[in-house]
């Protein structure tokens, strides 16, 4: 998964809620697990990118935790 088609599919889901959603939930469901990790390692990037833009937030609990996002009203 390219970074532009990361930052598409994780805008595209963050627009649906305001709830936090563990960035797990914008993988492909059913991709292979090399895609699985490319897409992982993209939305990750997507993610930094759209709370540095100012559309989004992220937390984590700790150290290993689930990194989770929700969008900026």
């Amino acid at each position: 998964m390219t970074l532009d088609s990361a930052l598409e599919r994780v805008s595209a889901m963050l627009g649906v809620t305001l709830e936090w959603m563990e960035i797990r939930d914008f993988l492909p469901p059913h991709a292979s697990p090399e895609l699985r990790r490319s897409a992982l390692a993209s939305s990750f990037v997507a993610a930094l990118e759209l709370a540095k833009r100012g559309r989004a937030e992220l937390e984590q609990a700790g150290a290993f935790a689930p990194l989770r996002i929700r969008r900026l009203k």
